[in-house]
């Protein structure tokens, strides 16, 4: 729960406040959900003399990651930017599996039309990316068509699947209950 603010507690030691009951109060006002005990545990190397030089670096998790991955590079923190940095310099893999991905998620949120920008970007993983990133690649493949058109048009079946899932909750809710007609009455009449 305090991983995302142990840089700002770090901050606010170093700049003299140690009061735990302060510094919990402050980062409640930025979103903190627990409670005073866990910035106290937190605390307890500061008090203890314990203070790191730098401050720390955020909790690695596979979602974080991921995350900074994903996200578009100009709206990383200084900090997970430096992090997905060092990771990438400590896996190779990583850093190619971060480029083609980035490359890929550009395309989708441009809605890049261009047939030429997926087929390069498919030759591309192909001749140097993983396993995994290939085993991507086939899938965008087999189903290039699909892909091309999501990438070129504005339509969506967004409204049919809202339907589709909206009978399946009432076909659920009607199990065992009755006949067809009145499930089909229900789903007519429902909103």
């Amino acid at each position: 729960m305090i991983d995302d603010y142990r840089l700002y507690l770090h901050h606010r030691w170093m700049e003299g406040c140690t009061n735990a009951a302060a510094l919990t109060r402050e980062i409640q006002q930025l979103g903190y959900r627990g409670d005073i005990n866990t910035v106290r545990r937190h605390l307890r190397p500061y008090r203890t003399g314990t203070i790191p030089a730098d401050a720390p670096l955020p909790h690695l998790t596979v979602r974080r990651v991921t995350d900074w991955i994903m996200r578009r590079p100009e709206r990383l923190t200084d900090t997970e930017s430096k992090c997905l940095d060092e990771l990438c310099e400590r896996s190779p893999a990583l850093a190619t599996t971060t480029e083609y991905a980035r490359r890929l998620a550009a395309m989708v949120r441009e809605r890049r039309s261009e047939h030429l920008a997926l087929d390069v970007w498919l030759a591309d993983v192909r001749l140097d990316g993983q396993r995994e990133l290939r085993t991507v690649a086939a899938g965008i493949r087999r189903d290039r068509a699909a892909v091309l058109a999501a990438l070129t048009t504005t339509l969506t079946s967004g409204a049919v699947e809202g339907n589709v899932t909206r009978i399946k909750l009432l076909k659920r809710q009607m199990y065992g209950r009755a006949n067809f007609d009145l499930l089909r009455r229900r789903i007519l009449l429902s909103p």
